[in-house]
């Protein structure tokens, strides 16, 4: 190879590798900025959630102002069902079961997906690269993607809005990459003030029954020294987050319930009483990309249900013991 030559190559080769360089540190600038869009930007829109063979519509108004974070979802399709959230309360409004419920406003992340703030700790079980452009609802976006490190958890693949950074498109993906779900805006515009009147609901709840959350609660990660369960083995990166009771009535045990997150995907185990000796109870189901794992632990219902692949409600299922 001539000297002439050579050196063209070399030309070629660094102007084609200094873009994925700079896309790959690009990604999490990229992440930062649509986690921050998503709580303090003023936006309306008309989104679409797909899942195997169901499509359903849901319009959300989210305002930021002087009163802090507030925000309004509710279905355009099916049972009319509506959200509300500020600072202090969740409001859920379901119309088909008549119903009210009522729970603490938790930190959270906001529509359409859920991503935390901090994306030190999802590293060590995600990698994240800039893929390339697309547009969603008219608008110019950049793909991001979120691969796992291993098989226990799924991927993601985010249109983050050039200009807000708002994320107009998530879709989960399975280990080849395929589209297990996705939620998708449709419209969206992004005014300067929301009026009040857009975050009220439009459902009647007269003759509604209320569900309020109990005053107490037990903090985040807090385990009960009650307990008698343990979980001995869930994946590495994922971390107990939560631990109480949900008890429907002053005669019924309740269900114990645990949750365990790496900072994306999150797992519930539930244990349950069961009312009959030696019942059966196993199996694995699952809808879309939410996957369930049951088996019986000394006649108590053991479940476990998460957004992960199956091989992950299996290992933390049959970990479940007793003292």
């Amino acid at each position: 190879m001539t000297h002439a030559l050579a050196s063209t190559v070399l030309v070629v080769l660094t102007a084609a590798m200094q873009p994925i360089a700079r896309a790959e540190v690009g990604a999490q600038q990229w992440l930062e900025r649509m986690s921050t869009a998503s709580r303090s930007l003023n936006y309306t829109g008309i989104f679409v959630y797909q899942h195997q063979n169901s499509l359903e519509a849901m319009q959300i108004v989210h305002a930021m102002d002087e009163d802090g974070e507030r925000e309004r979802l509710f279905s355009l399709t099916g049972p009319k069902r509506e959200v509300l959230r500020d600072n202090q309360v969740v409001t859920c409004i379901l119309g088909d079961s008549k119903a009210v419920v009522v729970n603490k406003s938790r930190p959270r992340t906001s529509f359409p997906t859920s991503f935390p703030r901090e994306l030190a700790e999802l590293e060590k079980n995600y990698r994240f690269r800039v893929m390339g452009e697309d547009r969603v609802a008219g608008l110019a976006c950049r793909v991001v993607a979120v691969q796992p490190r291993d098989a226990y958890r799924y991927g993601r693949r985010l249109c983050v809005h050039d200009q807000s950074h708002l994320l107009l498109r998530s879709e989960l993906t399975d280990a080849r990459g395929r589209v297990i779900e996705q939620v998708m805006f449709t419209s969206v515009e992004f005014p300067q003030r929301i009026s009040a009147q857009a975050l009220l609901p439009n459902l009647d709840d007269a003759g509604f029954t209320w569900q309020r959350e109990p005053e107490q609660q037990p903090e985040p990660g807090d385990s009960n020294p009650d307990s008698r369960w343990k979980v001995l083995q869930v994946p590495d990166g994922f971390m107990l987050t939560d631990h109480n009771w949900h008890q429907l009535s002053a005669h019924e045990a309740g269900v114990e319930h645990w949750v365990y997150s790496d900072g994306l995907a999150s797992v519930s185990v539930y244990i349950e009483k069961s009312q009959k000796k030696h019942e059966v109870y196993s199996g694995v189901s699952h809808r879309g990309a939410l996957n369930a794992f049951g088996t019986m632990v000394a006649d108590y219902y053991v479940t476990v249900v998460g957004e992960v692949p199956r091989q992950t409600v299996e290992l933390i299922g049959k970990s479940v013991r007793i003292q």
